[in-house]
């Protein structure tokens, strides 16, 4: 998955090292044409991973490689766990049915970035299909928002780098059902939420322990508040 930047523009640290930007940037993913917003501890998100392992036609990767490395498939949930513990972010999925199987690409690091790292660089996966879930880092020392983000049709063909023939080969509509099946899971599933926003069950548990803070976009929230309400 890439989004189109301004003739010019120089890739940013994202590009290079993670994760697509939007994932990580909260303004950036509220820009997004599709994406779901909930609250989840590393446990939870292995609990999701799981969810998506269990789904027919689903294969999770490492959207970005590590350095000199290919991108590994993440066959099971320790896979996925040990991704979490190198990057402490998550993981990508594709599903079959909806097309347009990812592409590598090589991005080579900037001279300073090789010579801190001893490589030269690493391989990026990109789809339109592609889905990418992330937590973003702690704020405040509160636990972050988590996001499942991906492309829409609209979206895809205004501001993604993919060909219109690429395009035009995914099934649309099996992105949105599947998509939109995932998010009802999450809502299920979540005891608690922020708001709107689902919160998992290991994270509530913690929120409810005085164990952890939610970060509530711009402030924390701790455990009880009119802002949360148990489902």
């Amino acid at each position: 998955m890439s989004v189109k930047r301004s003739r010019g523009q120089k890739p940013t640290n994202h590009d290079r090292c993670a994760l697509p930007a939007f994932i990580h940037d909260d303004a950036a993913v509220r820009r997004m044409p599709m994406q779901i917003t909930f609250f989840a501890t590393n446990k939870d998100l292995l609990q999701v991973a799981q969810w998506f392992l269990d789904s027919p036609g689903v294969t999770l990767l490492e959207a970005y490689s590590r350095p000199d490395q290919t991108n590994r498939q993440l066959r099971t949930v320790d896979d996925v766990a040990q991704l979490i513990g190198e990057r402490a972010w998550g993981f990508s999925a594709w599903l079959e049915t909806t097309g347009a199987p990812p592409r590598a690409r090589w991005i080579e690091f900037e001279p300073s970035t090789q010579r801190k790292l001893g490589a030269k660089g690493r391989t990026e996966l990109n789809s339109p299909t592609m889905i990418g879930i992330n937590r973003n880092n702690d704020q405040n020392g509160c636990l972050a928002a988590s996001y499942m983000s991906c492309w829409t049709e609209k979206g895809a063909r205004q501001r993604s780098f993919e060909a219109e023939e690429r395009l035009d080969s995914v099934d649309w509509k099996a992105l949105r059902t599947f998509t939109s099946s995932f998010q009802r899971k999450l809502k299920k599933a979540a005891p608690a939420k922020l708001h709107s926003y689902p919160i998992l069950e290991d994270a509530f548990g913690k929120l409810q322990a005085g164990d952890l803070q939610l970060w509530n976009f711009g402030a924390p929230c701790a455990y009880p508040s009119p802002e949360i309400a148990v489902t």
